[in-house]
């Protein structure tokens, strides 16, 4: 009986991988059009951590959805933190297998601001 628990555990622990890479790091990014000049970033309120992501999942080699992107992602958390751009925005890589089924996708993490918000200052 251990025999089999032991097994089992084993084909368990080889059946599920996961894995996510660091994509690239950002100081500030945005994937909408940004006056950058108009933001004094010291002032500006932010939403801190917010996360954003886009993926999909496969059954064997069937995918289920669209091709995740990068771009989708950010504009989820934009969306997510009710701002046009981000500041110490990290992006990653994401992903798992579990026996037939997989994910993955990219995760985007960042502080969102508002440049037309508090803070933000006039043309002229």
């Amino acid at each position: 009986m251990k025999t089999i628990q032991i097994t089992a555990l084993i084909l368990l622990a080889l059946g599920v991988s996961s894995c996510g890479t660091v994509v690239g790091r950002f100081p500030v990014v945005s994937t909408k059009n940004v006056e950058i000049s108009r933001v004094d970033l010291k002032k500006i309120p932010y939403e801190r951590n917010v996360e954003g992501t886009d993926s999909r999942l496969w059954f064997l080699f069937i995918p289920f959805g669209g091709s995740p992107t990068i771009e989708q992602a950010m504009d989820d958390c934009l969306q997510e933190g009710n701002g046009d751009f981000m500041t110490s925005c990290r992006i990653e890589d994401v992903g798992w297998s579990f026996l037939l089924f997989s994910y993955g996708g990219y995760k985007v993490v960042g502080d969102v601001g508002d440049s037309l918000g508090s803070g933000s200052r006039d043309l002229k």
